[in-house]
């Protein structure tokens, strides 16, 4: 019985330092994890920081863009008459916010102007 004894003394002896060393195996993963989530939350952070970055450089190329766009350097009259050719072909037309000529109204004030500066579309 001694005999018996002393090799279950033995494995408890050996599982309570197996317990012991998953224990702390398990508490430096649980370690290395939070560190890692983290790293993930200020790489997150980085992220969003470049996207509104991002966002405000495209923005900024939209505006350049259109500052240079030929559209804009069209004369007045040249744009009359587009507009005109926009208009619906019914003799009779119903004003309508997305059909001319109060659409074109919508682009931009040069377009505004020029569109109730010409008789013709209203």
């Amino acid at each position: 019985m001694n005999f018996a004894n002393s090799l279950l003394e033995v494995e408890i002896n050996e599982a309570r330092i197996a317990l012991q060393r998953d224990g702390e195996e398990l508490s430096n993963i649980d370690f290395v994890v939070d560190s890692l989530q983290a790293e993930i939350e200020a790489i997150r952070m980085r992220i969003a920081v470049q996207q509104e970055k991002r966002c405000a450089v495209e923005t900024r190329i939209l505006q350049n863009r259109a500052r240079i766009s030929p559209v804009r350097f069209l004369p007045t009259e040249i744009l009359q008459q587009i507009f005109k050719f926009c208009l619906p072909n019914d003799r009779y037309v119903i004003p309508h916010i997305l059909s001319a000529p109060l659409l074109l109204c919508q682009i931009c004030r040069r377009w505004r102007d020029i569109a109730q500066a010409t008789p013709e579309l209203w």
